[in-house]
């Protein structure tokens, strides 16, 4: 059945009287086209040209860390200080939880939160475990099946006086954060990751990649909470491709998923020397600052499963997709700042 009816005016024109499902359908496209230019002025404009993303959309938070940056900055511990030059450098920093905070039994309190997690949500682990062994081809792989989150993935609900959140705002990795942005940071993301082994070729976040480009830089750091080996599925970093330098190197074959760009090892090596090309095995307690805005990979785990802690730090203006849940009790007249909470009452 047509979706219009014409009709013929004395003039001799025809003209279409729309259907509803025309209607309809018009309407659907005019909304997509509203999202799409939207998407594209956030984040190829607000997001993607830094004085913009810096003197417009985060104006307040630069000022503020403006008037101290030089005495944050030489108050850095020096493993702080030395982490910040790496990260600064390269996109990537690799330290301990003990070296870096001088908790020797941080590792300790966050192995026991993970475990109390992964308890509760074993029959749910088993079983994905079990899917993972069963399926033949991982398609796309962007459904993450080889992943177990244990928290909400889109809005993870986080205690602001809960160990996750204190850890992730330790002053002395905060600043690390606060300094490479230069402005005032906040903590978007908190997970705790469980990665299954299979022996299905690389897909999704197991191929290089860029992350989506939310922010202008997109801060995360990786504690491993058990020993991550080779077969564990390490996090390898493109040294120097981060957003401070080549931000928008690529190698030479690239090609998209729907979902994200993506590149073999092969093309990787040949655009990048070995050395450029970092895999950060490492024991339980490693931590890892990254600016995943440079091209990355990791979570093949191949014969090992990997546990890790990931905590994302944004600015203020960075996109919603990634943000904190609100716990029902929360005391919204706290100092929240530094905790991007969605207060919206939506889920991502």
């Amino acid at each position: 059945m047509p979706s219009t009816v014409s009709s013929r005016d004395p003039s001799g024109s025809t003209s279409g009287v729309a259907t509803p499902q025309a209607t309809k359908a018009h309407a659907s496209l005019l909304t997509r086209a509203r999202s799409k230019a939207a998407y594209t002025f956030r984040h190829k404009l607000v997001l993607g040209v830094e004085p913009v993303w810096r003197y417009v959309a985060n104006a307040g938070p630069t000022r503020a860390y403006r008037k101290t940056a030089s005495q944050q900055t030489s108050a850095l511990p020096p493993e702080s200080a030395r982490m910040l030059h790496d990260l600064n450098r390269d996109g990537c920093s690799r330290s301990t939880l003990e070296a870096l905070t001088g908790d020797a039994t941080l590792l300790g309190r966050l192995q026991e939160t993970a475990r109390a997690y992964e308890s509760e949500r074993a029959a749910e682990i088993a079983a994905q475990t079990k899917a993972l062994a069963e399926v033949d081809d991982l398609g796309d792989g962007n459904a993450k099946l080889f992943l177990v989150q244990f928290l909400d993935a889109r809005r993870p609900v986080i205690e602001p006086q809960g160990l996750l959140a204190v850890t992730a705002l330790n002053p002395a990795i905060k600043a690390i954060a606060d300094a490479y942005f230069a402005m005032r940071t906040r903590v978007a993301d908190i997970n705790i990751w469980r990665n299954l082994p299979s022996n299905h070729p690389p897909v999704s976040s197991q191929l290089w990649h860029r992350d989506q480009p939310d922010d202008y830089f997109v801060l995360k750091m990786f504690v491993y909470l058990e020993d991550v080996t080779d077969g564990a599925g390490p996090l390898s970093y493109g040294v120097g491709t981060h957003g401070k330098r080549e931000r928008t190197w690529k190698p030479a074959n690239t090609w998209h998923d729907g979902f994200n760009i993506r590149a073999h090892d092969v093309d990787m090596d040949s655009g990048l020397g070995e050395s450029r090309r970092p895999r950060f095995t490492g024991p339980a307690g490693t931590v890892i600052l990254a600016d995943t805005q440079g091209w990355h990979k990791g979570g093949q785990a191949t014969t090992t499963p990997r546990l890790l802690l990931q905590v994302l730090y944004a600015s203020p203006a960075a996109a919603d997709f990634r943000m904190l849940g609100a716990p029902a009790d929360l005391d919204r007249s706290a100092d929240l700042t530094d905790l991007a909470y969605d207060l919206s009452g939506k889920r991502g």
